[in-house]
């Protein structure tokens, strides 16, 4: 009985310790705006790089982000940036295929959750720079509203 006591505890243990190493200063900071990565995260330095104005640089850390899967808003968000970036550089044919594939990432998050504002807002901005102006805007004011103005925080935009 105490052999079994003594495993239930050593359990608990091993478990217990990855749920208090993702906890703490850093690591759950509720002041942080929607899409903000911790410090901590190992992609947190190419998430600010990516909507940066430096377009070379904006180019590679979006690619690492988009290889790093963070979440499919990063990613859809990241290719948005590439193709502003890529458009920037002269590369009009591979920013037109980042802005489709962040457009249809977008519409592909909307199919699963309906009231995501965030990504309504990126699919009427992916809509906006494809030469849709009224659809993107709607959709933009649709997204404000439903969010109260906070949708453009995850583009660090602000209205």
């Amino acid at each position: 009985m105490r052999l079994l006591a003594a495993l239930a505890v050593a359990a608990m243990l091993v478990v217990a310790g990855p749920v208090a190493a993702q906890s703490g200063p850093g690591m759950s900071d509720s002041t942080r705006t929607l899409g903000e990565l911790s410090q901590l995260s190992p992609t947190h330095r190419y998430w600010e790089t990516c909507r940066s104005e430096d377009a070379e640089a904006a180019v590679r850390a979006c690619g690492r982000m988009i290889g790093a899967r963070v979440s499919r808003m990063h990613t859809a968000t990241a290719h948005y940036f590439r193709s502003i970036a890529l458009k920037s550089l002269g590369q009009d044919d591979r920013a037109l295929r980042d802005l489709r594939h962040a457009y249809y990432s977008y519409v592909d998050i909307l199919n699963d959750e309906q009231d995501n504002a965030v990504a309504r807002y990126g699919r009427g901005l992916s809509l906006i720079r494809m030469g849709r102006e009224s659809e993107g805007e709607a959709e933009i004011a649709r997204a404000t509203a439903v969010s109260e103005g906070h949708a453009a925080d995850f583009f660090d935009i602000s209205d």
